[in-house]
């Protein structure tokens, strides 16, 4: 399972760099999305999971992709849902999901292309700043399990974030 693990990641590592995944003026960097998904990769290795997971930056757009050797086919589609939904909300998706069905504004947006109310995703921050979000579909722990594993990838994007911001 963990030799599936570090293919994973040298494949999203591969596709990273071939895509050219850092925009200007986007606010992270393809090095910090993978350190998201080395993070989410061994948050997962722990119940053994194959999970999806996408990066998106602050815009929404992908940065990362990364399919489980084995996950579902749904799986990178719903992460990519769930990170695209916790960054244009500013909060975790399973958060947006409990909030949309109690307040009719944000009932409506439930239905917003690309946005999902489920749980596993959860926003990169950078003091109160979202920087970018991170998606995960695919853990044995279901919603929560998911939600859990992307707050690994989104913690460790953000630590990497303020450590260079600290050098600097």
């Amino acid at each position: 399972m963990f030799r599936m693990l570090k293919i994973a990641a040298a494949a999203a590592t591969l596709m990273a760099l071939a895509t050219g995944a850092q925009a200007q003026g986007t606010g992270l960097t393809r090095e910090q999305a993978l350190a998201a998904l080395q993070a989410s990769l061994d948050f997962a290795k722990r119940d053994q999971s194959d999970i999806s997971l996408v990066v998106v930056n602050r815009e929404g757009q992908p940065v990362l992709y990364a399919r489980g050797n084995y996950a579902a086919p749904h799986n990178l589609g719903l992460a990519q849902r769930k990170a695209y939904t916790a960054n244009r909300f500013k909060m975790p998706s399973l958060e947006f999901e409990t909030k949309s069905l109690a307040d009719p504004a944000l009932k409506e947006q439930r239905e917003a292309d690309a946005v999902i109310p489920l749980g596993g995703g959860v926003p990169i921050m950078v003091g109160n700043e979202v920087i970018g979000a991170v998606g995960v579909s695919g853990t044995k722990g279901g919603q929560p399990g998911d939600e859990a594993c992307a707050r690994a990838g989104a913690e460790a994007a953000a630590k990497m974030v303020t450590r260079l911001q600290a050098r600097n």
